[in-house]
């Protein structure tokens, strides 16, 4: 019996003009998309579809050059399950198979680009600095390494990974994990289900509502922090006092209000 190999990728590339603080835009269903450091504006487009050419072709890239925004979309539904008489089974099983064989994004972005990402299973890695991030997705995984502004994630499954962000960050998940490496600004986080892990380096609020999963939070030495942790049946432990620590006068707090049903919260100095 013959081996089975791996299809390679079939690739389109194109360029466009992007200046620093461009709106990157994308859409997929289950394409990953990445964005990197490199030649800003060089857009590369992957796919395995047995049909390359024509799924390549269908993607859709637009470029608004007066206000620096580049819009991708892969579109994944579009003309499928519309021919007369094919049946829905046959248009559900291309349907399937089409988005199976989605199509995967990378850009190479210039210095604090912002991206906003619509999609139903893709993951988003981003290599590059950015200036904000939004995403909306069922399923699928986050992983930003610098972030200098706002993130907004909205998710009900998939891991939120940051590495060093700037600015506040709010993330509405059902289930799945979520980190910070080292937090300046606000922290938002509603979760049913997964752990929350944050390195607070600067004063800040952060705000974690989880059912079940782990809180764990490190903050550096010498900030200020005020504290208000209450889980239901987990076990709450703290080397800062719940009722606060002391900082130099003056000085913001990091304002810490944790709520947990079921998960153990832990509090520490980094």
């Amino acid at each position: 019996m013959g081996e089975l190999s791996e299809v390679a990728p079939a690739a389109r590339v194109e360029h466009f003009d992007l200046r620093e603080g461009a709106e990157i835009e994308v859409t997929t269903a289950s394409g990953d998309v990445r964005l990197v450091e490199g030649e800003a504006g060089t857009v590369r487009l992957t796919t395995t579809d047995a049909d390359p050419a024509t799924r390549l072709a269908r993607v859709e890239c637009a470029h608004d050059a007066a206000a620096n925004r580049l819009t991708i979309d892969t579109k994944v539904m579009k003309g499928l399950g519309t021919d007369k008489g094919q049946g829905l089974g046959r248009a559900l099983k291309g349907m399937i198979g089409y988005a199976r064989h989605d199509v995967d994004v990378e850009v190479a972005v210039p210095r604090g680009a912002r991206v906003r990402l619509r999609t139903a299973s893709g993951d988003l890695q981003a290599d590059a600095t950015l200036a904000g991030a939004e995403v909306a997705s069922a399923s699928g995984d986050v992983r930003l390494t610098r972030v200098e502004g706002p993130i907004k994630v909205q998710t009900a499954s998939g891991e939120l990974a940051l590495g060093h962000v700037v600015g506040p960050v709010s993330a509405k998940l059902v289930s799945g994990d979520v980190s910070v490496e080292g937090l300046e600004g606000d922290l938002s986080v509603q979760s049913v289900s997964g752990d929350v892990t944050a390195s607070v380096v600067a004063p800040g609020r952060v705000d974690v509502s989880n059912v079940s999963g782990d809180v764990t939070l490190a903050v550096r030495s010498g900030l200020l922090v005020e504290l208000d942790v209450r889980s239901v049946s987990g076990q709450v432990t703290s080397q800062i006092a719940l009722d606060g620590a002391a900082g130099e006068a003056g000085e913001r707090p990091v304002t810490v209000k944790v709520r947990t049903v079921s998960g153990d919260v832990q509090v520490r100095r980094a």
